[in-house]
Protein backbone atom coordinates (compact mmCIF):
# COMPACT_ATOMS: atom_id res chain seq x y z
CA UNK A 1 0.00 0.00 0.00
CA UNK A 2 3.18 2.46 0.00
CA UNK A 3 1.50 3.87 -3.62
CA UNK A 4 -0.29 6.05 -1.42
CA UNK A 5 1.05 8.86 -0.24
CA UNK A 6 -1.94 8.82 3.23
CA UNK A 7 -4.81 7.16 3.60
CA UNK A 8 -7.46 9.97 2.80
CA UNK A 9 -5.96 9.66 -0.96
CA UNK A 10 -8.23 6.36 -2.47
CA UNK A 11 -10.95 9.07 -2.09
CA UNK A 12 -9.39 11.12 -4.84
CA UNK A 13 -8.68 8.34 -7.04
CA UNK A 14 -10.85 5.27 -9.41
CA UNK A 15 -13.66 3.27 -8.10
CA UNK A 16 -10.68 0.54 -8.18
CA UNK A 17 -8.61 2.13 -5.95
CA UNK A 18 -11.31 2.46 -3.73
CA UNK A 19 -12.04 -1.08 -3.76
CA UNK A 20 -8.25 -1.81 -3.28
CA UNK A 21 -8.25 0.18 0.11
CA UNK A 22 -11.96 -1.16 1.41
CA UNK A 23 -10.80 -4.95 0.71
CA UNK A 24 -7.32 -4.23 2.42
CA UNK A 25 -8.41 -2.57 5.43
CA UNK A 26 -11.96 -4.75 6.19
CA UNK A 27 -9.32 -7.89 5.31
CA UNK A 28 -6.82 -7.30 7.66
CA UNK A 29 -9.76 -6.20 10.15
CA UNK A 30 -11.41 -9.39 10.03
CA UNK A 31 -7.96 -11.45 10.60
CA UNK A 32 -7.54 -9.30 13.72
CA UNK A 33 -11.07 -9.93 14.77
CA UNK A 34 -9.94 -13.65 14.18
CA UNK A 35 -7.18 -13.23 16.73
CA UNK A 36 -9.31 -10.98 19.37
CA UNK A 37 -11.62 -13.90 19.63
CA UNK A 38 -9.32 -16.78 19.99
CA UNK A 39 -7.41 -15.32 22.04
CA UNK A 40 -10.50 -14.37 24.02
CA UNK A 41 -11.88 -17.68 23.63
CA UNK A 42 -8.94 -18.98 25.79
CA UNK A 43 -8.67 -16.29 28.25
CA UNK A 44 -12.71 -17.45 28.87
CA UNK A 45 -12.00 -20.83 29.51
CA UNK A 46 -8.79 -20.69 31.53
CA UNK A 47 -10.88 -17.86 33.91
CA UNK A 48 -14.21 -20.57 34.10
CA UNK A 49 -11.67 -23.05 35.07
CA UNK A 50 -10.02 -21.06 37.82
CA UNK A 51 -12.85 -19.25 38.98
CA UNK A 52 -14.08 -23.23 39.88
CA UNK A 53 -10.40 -23.72 41.40
CA UNK A 54 -10.74 -20.81 43.80
CA UNK A 55 -14.65 -21.49 44.65
CA UNK A 56 -12.94 -24.72 45.86
CA UNK A 57 -10.36 -23.37 48.01
CA UNK A 58 -12.98 -20.95 49.72
CA UNK A 59 -14.76 -23.80 50.57
CA UNK A 60 -11.60 -25.48 52.09
CA UNK A 61 -11.61 -22.66 54.59
CA UNK A 62 -14.79 -24.10 56.38
CA UNK A 63 -13.07 -27.33 56.04
CA UNK A 64 -10.11 -26.61 57.67
CA UNK A 65 -11.38 -23.30 59.78
CA UNK A 66 -8.54 -21.79 57.59
CA UNK A 67 -10.36 -18.37 58.66
CA UNK A 68 -10.65 -15.62 61.09
CA UNK A 69 -14.03 -15.13 63.32
CA UNK A 70 -15.60 -12.16 63.31
CA UNK A 71 -16.84 -11.21 59.66
CA UNK A 72 -16.05 -14.12 58.61
CA UNK A 73 -18.60 -16.40 60.68
CA UNK A 74 -19.74 -19.94 59.54
CA UNK A 75 -22.71 -18.55 57.80
CA UNK A 76 -20.98 -15.89 56.09
CA UNK A 77 -19.05 -18.29 54.77
CA UNK A 78 -21.67 -20.47 53.21
CA UNK A 79 -23.41 -17.58 51.72
CA UNK A 80 -20.40 -16.10 49.95
CA UNK A 81 -20.13 -19.47 48.45
CA UNK A 82 -23.67 -19.92 47.31
CA UNK A 83 -23.56 -16.75 45.61
CA UNK A 84 -19.97 -17.01 44.05
CA UNK A 85 -21.59 -20.40 42.67
CA UNK A 86 -24.39 -18.42 41.13
CA UNK A 87 -22.18 -15.87 39.59
CA UNK A 88 -19.95 -18.81 38.31
CA UNK A 89 -22.86 -20.59 37.05
CA UNK A 90 -24.16 -17.33 35.42
CA UNK A 91 -20.91 -16.25 33.86
CA UNK A 92 -20.48 -19.63 32.29
CA UNK A 93 -23.28 -19.62 30.53
CA UNK A 94 -23.21 -15.86 29.34
CA UNK A 95 -19.39 -16.98 27.75
CA UNK A 96 -20.76 -19.92 26.09
CA UNK A 97 -23.32 -18.47 24.11
CA UNK A 98 -20.96 -16.21 23.04
CA UNK A 99 -19.70 -19.18 20.44
CA UNK A 100 -16.31 -17.39 20.53
CA UNK A 101 -14.35 -19.97 18.42
CA UNK A 102 -17.48 -20.22 15.95
CA UNK A 103 -16.99 -16.87 15.61
CA UNK A 104 -13.05 -16.88 15.14
CA UNK A 105 -13.32 -19.35 12.27
CA UNK A 106 -15.86 -17.37 10.26
CA UNK A 107 -14.03 -14.45 10.54
CA UNK A 108 -10.71 -16.31 9.67
CA UNK A 109 -12.83 -17.51 6.66
CA UNK A 110 -13.91 -14.38 5.85
CA UNK A 111 -10.77 -12.96 5.65
CA UNK A 112 -9.60 -15.74 3.26
CA UNK A 113 -12.42 -15.14 0.86
CA UNK A 114 -11.46 -11.29 0.81
CA UNK A 115 -7.95 -12.31 0.36
CA UNK A 116 -8.52 -14.19 -2.38
CA UNK A 117 -10.75 -11.23 -4.78
CA UNK A 118 -7.98 -8.82 -3.06
CA UNK A 119 -5.52 -10.68 -4.63
CA UNK A 120 -7.54 -10.83 -8.11
CA UNK A 121 -7.94 -7.16 -8.17
CA UNK A 122 -3.91 -6.26 -7.25
CA UNK A 123 -3.03 -8.78 -10.14
CA UNK A 124 -5.60 -7.08 -12.60
CA UNK A 125 -3.60 -3.85 -11.55
CA UNK A 126 -0.36 -4.86 -11.97
CA UNK A 127 -0.60 -6.63 -15.11
CA UNK A 128 -3.51 -4.98 -17.15
CA UNK A 129 -2.61 -1.39 -16.71
CA UNK A 130 -3.31 -0.46 -20.33
CA UNK A 131 -6.67 -1.88 -20.50
CA UNK A 132 -9.94 -0.25 -21.80
CA UNK A 133 -12.40 2.01 -19.65
CA UNK A 134 -14.61 -0.93 -20.67
CA UNK A 135 -12.85 -3.33 -19.34
CA UNK A 136 -11.94 -1.84 -16.05
CA UNK A 137 -15.37 -1.11 -15.01
CA UNK A 138 -16.69 -4.47 -15.84
CA UNK A 139 -14.23 -5.74 -13.78
CA UNK A 140 -14.56 -3.08 -10.83
CA UNK A 141 -18.48 -4.16 -10.71
CA UNK A 142 -17.59 -7.81 -10.75
CA UNK A 143 -15.16 -7.17 -7.59
CA UNK A 144 -17.48 -4.65 -6.39
CA UNK A 145 -20.15 -7.59 -6.38
CA UNK A 146 -18.22 -9.92 -4.76
CA UNK A 147 -16.95 -7.81 -1.83
CA UNK A 148 -20.65 -7.05 -1.35
CA UNK A 149 -21.89 -10.76 -0.98
CA UNK A 150 -19.05 -11.93 0.99
CA UNK A 151 -19.89 -9.18 3.36
CA UNK A 152 -23.48 -10.11 3.25
CA UNK A 153 -22.58 -13.88 4.40
CA UNK A 154 -20.64 -12.74 7.27
CA UNK A 155 -21.24 -10.27 10.66
CA UNK A 156 -19.43 -7.20 10.85
CA UNK A 157 -16.14 -6.57 12.96
CA UNK A 158 -15.66 -5.17 15.85
CA UNK A 159 -14.57 -1.17 15.60
CA UNK A 160 -11.51 -1.69 17.94
CA UNK A 161 -10.32 -4.91 15.12
CA UNK A 162 -10.05 -2.21 12.30
CA UNK A 163 -8.11 0.59 15.20
CA UNK A 164 -5.68 -1.68 15.58
CA UNK A 165 -4.95 -2.38 12.05
CA UNK A 166 -4.34 0.90 11.72
CA UNK A 167 -2.14 0.82 14.03
CA UNK A 168 0.00 -1.87 12.49
CA UNK A 169 -0.06 0.64 9.38
CA UNK A 170 0.51 3.63 11.20
CA UNK A 171 2.43 5.11 8.84
CA UNK A 172 -0.29 5.19 6.38
CA UNK A 173 -2.57 6.01 8.74
CA UNK A 174 -0.40 8.87 9.79
CA UNK A 175 -0.55 7.63 13.63
CA UNK A 176 1.80 8.87 15.63
CA UNK A 177 3.20 6.43 19.04
CA UNK A 178 0.63 7.91 21.24
CA UNK A 179 -2.17 6.97 19.19
CA UNK A 180 -1.15 3.91 18.23
CA UNK A 181 -0.54 2.99 22.46
CA UNK A 182 -3.68 4.30 23.11
CA UNK A 183 -5.83 2.27 20.80
CA UNK A 184 -3.63 -1.09 22.03
CA UNK A 185 -4.79 0.03 25.54
CA UNK A 186 -8.23 0.15 24.60
CA UNK A 187 -8.08 -2.93 22.41
CA UNK A 188 -6.79 -4.32 25.98
CA UNK A 189 -9.63 -3.23 27.97
CA UNK A 190 -12.13 -4.42 25.73
CA UNK A 191 -10.80 -8.06 25.23
CA UNK A 192 -8.72 -9.24 27.93
CA UNK A 193 -8.95 -6.87 31.12
CA UNK A 194 -11.87 -8.40 32.16
CA UNK A 195 -10.69 -12.00 32.22
CA UNK A 196 -7.25 -10.57 34.46
CA UNK A 197 -9.31 -9.49 36.50
CA UNK A 198 -11.43 -12.35 37.04
CA UNK A 199 -8.12 -14.51 37.16
CA UNK A 200 -5.85 -12.43 39.31
CA UNK A 201 -8.29 -10.47 42.41
CA UNK A 202 -9.79 -13.85 43.72
CA UNK A 203 -6.64 -15.54 44.82
CA UNK A 204 -5.68 -11.96 46.41
CA UNK A 205 -8.93 -12.46 48.24
CA UNK A 206 -8.63 -15.32 49.64
CA UNK A 207 -4.83 -14.55 50.56
CA UNK A 208 -6.35 -11.42 52.62
CA UNK A 209 -9.30 -13.75 53.97
CA UNK A 210 -6.73 -16.53 55.42
CA UNK A 211 -4.68 -13.05 56.65
CA UNK A 212 -7.32 -11.17 57.99
CA UNK A 213 -6.94 -10.94 62.04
Amino acid sequence: MNEHKNYKDYLDKTFLEELNYKIWTTKGSRFNANKRLLRVSKLSNLANSMLSVYLIAIGLLSVYNIYNNGFMTQNVLPYLMTCISILLLLFTQIENSKNYQLKAKEFHTCGIELSKIYNKLRVFKTLKEDSSKKEKENFAIEISTEYEAILEKYENHDPIDFDLFKTRNAGYFELNKIECYWIKLRFYFKSQFGFHFLIVIPPILIIFLIMKK
